[in-house]
């Protein structure tokens, strides 16, 4: 299998409250994938933007997701976006709940996400 490529961008400033934690889950997912977590980058237009009017992932489809297009190679690019949303962006938006979360919360639920079906890829269980 191909290695996972993935990047994280993320609209805003971390809050010092979440940073412990994020910074731990973005350690445990760079052992591994190729990972990079960068602020207010560009975001190319093959992005996937987390939007509450995205559609709506179960983990497993979620695995699915990133299965599939590291299986071809890709590039993963998730965006988090400011806390005012990112309003009529085009491009592909998955929504992490029915309910609306502070965007360093956002973050930190997607990197679990990511870290469990990278786990998940590597054959080990991640407990539920």
């Amino acid at each position: 299998m191909l290695p996972v490529k993935i990047e994280v961008i993320t609209l805003g400033k971390l809050s010092r409250e979440y940073s412990q934690i994020v910074g731990e889950y973005e350690k445990r997912i760079s052992k591994l994938a190729h990972a990079k977590f960068v602020y207010g980058s560009k975001i190319p237009k093959d992005a996937i933007f987390l939007d509450p009017n995205g559609v709506e992932m179960s983990s497993e489809e979620f695995f699915q997701l990133i299965k599939e297009k590291s299986s071809k190679g890709e590039k993963i690019i998730f965006v988090v976006g400011p806390p005012e949303g990112f309003g009529e962006v085009q491009g592909k938006k998955i929504s992490l709940s029915r309910m609306t979360f502070q965007h360093d919360l956002a973050r930190l639920v997607l990197l679990e996400q990511i870290y469990r079906a990278l786990l998940r890829m590597k054959g080990t269980n991640y407990e539920k």
